[in-house]
């Protein structure tokens, strides 16, 4: 899984990539986006990897809130992980679309999710998440993950 992203990344040090890591629970998602992010900053790359909910929540909490949407929009590699997994408000879930709309075949972006990109709807209205979607299938790279939860398979072999 993480060759097709780590080759992305890889190819053009100026790659204007997206990378939505999608579906099933607990398949190392976060882990693989993590592991992406860590080597982009050995690289020394300004990198941010934050959930969604705190992505938000620190927006919320700025004190010059368009500062923060805007170091988001323009940090080097920004990994925005557990979309859609709490549900915002519309001004959240319109701040979360500002900031991938602003990095849209500029920077690379990697998000996490649950949810299919059919599923989005559920955390974006209709319009904005055909528009994120239709933006992020351009340069992105829609990686699915299937399979069990690796948390049970370890639960499993412990007993």
């Amino acid at each position: 899984m993480l060759m097709p992203a780590w080759l992305a990344f890889n190819a053009s040090d100026t790659a204007r990539w997206v990378l939505p890591l999608c579906k099933s629970f607990h398949n190392g998602k976060s882990h693989i986006a993590s592991a992406i992010c860590y080597e982009a900053i050995l690289r020394g790359y300004p990198t941010a990897c934050i959930t969604a909910f705190g992505l938000v929540s620190r927006i919320h909490k700025a004190y010059n809130p368009k500062s923060r949407i805007d170091y988001y929009a323009k940090v080097r590699v920004l990994c925005i992980d557990e979309l859609g997994y709490t549900y915002h408000k519309k001004e959240d879930t319109d701040t979360l679309f500002q900031i991938i709309s602003k990095r849209n075949e500029i920077l690379p972006t990697i998000l996490t999710t649950n949810l299919t990109p059919k599923e989005w709807g559920s955390i974006f209205s209709a319009t904005a998440a055909s528009a994120i979607l239709d933006r992020l299938s351009f340069n992105g790279r829609f990686i699915t993950f299937e399979g069990r939860s690796y948390r049970l398979l370890k639960k499993h072999k412990m007993r």
